[in-house]
């Protein structure tokens, strides 16, 4: 169990992450017994829940019901929402300063502001590439290029670039959205450096994505780089020239660079932190999720950790409140792996066990939609 040195009394949430997300509604349920000021900085008033992505993509539902609105959450959890965005920090001063120019005086910092996606570092003079995060920056590029492959002005192809699970996941819903908004047949590519699809994931899984993506009509292409998007075409190593509505970056997930810039103690970019999720070289700094590394024992960049984090912060809050020792975070070791398939259908994975089909995007759907229901307060302004 971690140790308070002293009692803090300004508490910054920086970010509306899933983390921060399942914090506040946990405290609006049971609030500290001692009082404390508690701010919430985040760039936008929603919080797109990325689990259910895909599905927006593939048409399933509209944006707005993967939303989830962070200021009815704060007003229900005592805390004051500021709209904006933390850019540096001055940790040994305790000074967050946004975007803004505003500065915020904390106690204890948490920082939940999730992830960036890593740079293609290729000519793209007419910005064809397109990072699906930040995500409704994605989506409308998306609608954009659905209208014009439907137009004739540009033509009906997609490129996906990175075939992890997230690439592949979208990859699919992209390849269901074309086959049922177009008339003409539709070319969607998968593209990623290494020799495998889904590489850090079990066998039976990759067996069974790479069976949907053929089924599918999905071009793979491994072992293959993505060296330009010129003149409407995307190019590869392989010297071939695909022309493109669309490419999609999904090449993994890259830390926010002013991270690094700060006296906190980051492992590839990311803030090293405890047992009990505080800065290993400033205690008085919290993370999680994307913007955190565990050092009890590394995990993947999964939203699943980010929303297990979050009763912790919640609990650690009371704590550092009451002047109580911190409590610790403790990650399961494997958890059930949920990847839609493009149409109705998922598969799911666990130890190596797969199941896949209709009964299973139903699952995956209702894991979604519950997780959005309970946070989705109608309380605020």
């Amino acid at each position: 169990m971690g140790a308070l040195s002293a009692q803090t009394r300004h508490i910054l949430l920086a970010g509306g992450g899933h983390a921060h997300a399942v914090a506040l509604r946990l405290l609006s349920e049971r609030p500290p017994k001692t009082p404390l000021r508690l701010t919430v900085v985040a760039p936008d008033t929603q919080n797109l829940y990325s689990g259910a992505l895909p599905g927006v993509i593939a048409g399933h539902w509209p944006v707005d019901a993967i939303s989830v609105p962070l200021q009815p959450l704060c007003k229900a959890a005592g805390a004051r929402f500021v709209q904006d965005a933390v850019i540096a920090l001055d940790e040994d001063k305790r000074i967050a300063r946004l975007a803004s120019g505003e500065d915020i005086v904390f106690d204890t910092l948490s920082l939940d502001i999730g992830s960036g996606i890593r740079q293609l570092g290729i000519p793209d003079p007419d910005e064809i590439a397109v990072p699906i995060r930040p995500i409704k920056t994605f989506l409308s590029r998306w609608q954009d290029a659905i209208q014009q492959m439907e137009s004739g002005a540009a033509p009906p192809a997609v490129v996906i670039i990175g075939a992890g699970l997230a690439g592949i996941e979208v990859c699919l819903a992209i390849r269901h959205r074309l086959q049922t908004a177009l008339t003409k047949p539709a070319r969607v590519c998968l593209i990623d450096a290494s020799d495998e699809i889904a590489a850090a994931n079990h066998p039976a899984l990759r067996r069974t994505l790479a069976t949907a993506l053929t089924r599918a009509g999905v071009q793979v292409l491994t072992g293959t780089r993505l060296t330009a998007c010129e003149n409407g075409a995307a190019e590869l190593s392989s010297g071939d020239r695909i022309p493109v509505a669309l490419v999609v970056n999904c090449a993994g997930s890259a830390p926010h660079p002013w991270v690094s810039e700060t006296g906190l103690k980051t492992e590839r970019g990311r803030v090293e932190v405890d047992a009990c999720l505080r800065s290993t070289s400033h205690p008085h700094v919290w993370a999680a999720g994307d913007t955190s590394y565990f050092t009890p024992h590394p995990l993947e960049p999964a939203g699943v950790f980010a929303v297990r984090a979050g009763p912790v912060i919640a609990k650690n809050i009371r704590r550092l409140a009451s002047g109580e020792p911190l409590t610790e975070f403790h990650p399961q070791s494997d958890y059930l792996k949920l990847v839609s398939l493009g149409g109705k259908r998922a598969v799911a994975e666990k130890y190596g066990l797969t199941v896949t089909g209709s009964l299973v995007w139903r699952l995956k759907k209702s894991i979604d939609f519950s997780f959005l229901s309970a946070h989705r307060l109608t309380t605020g302004d």
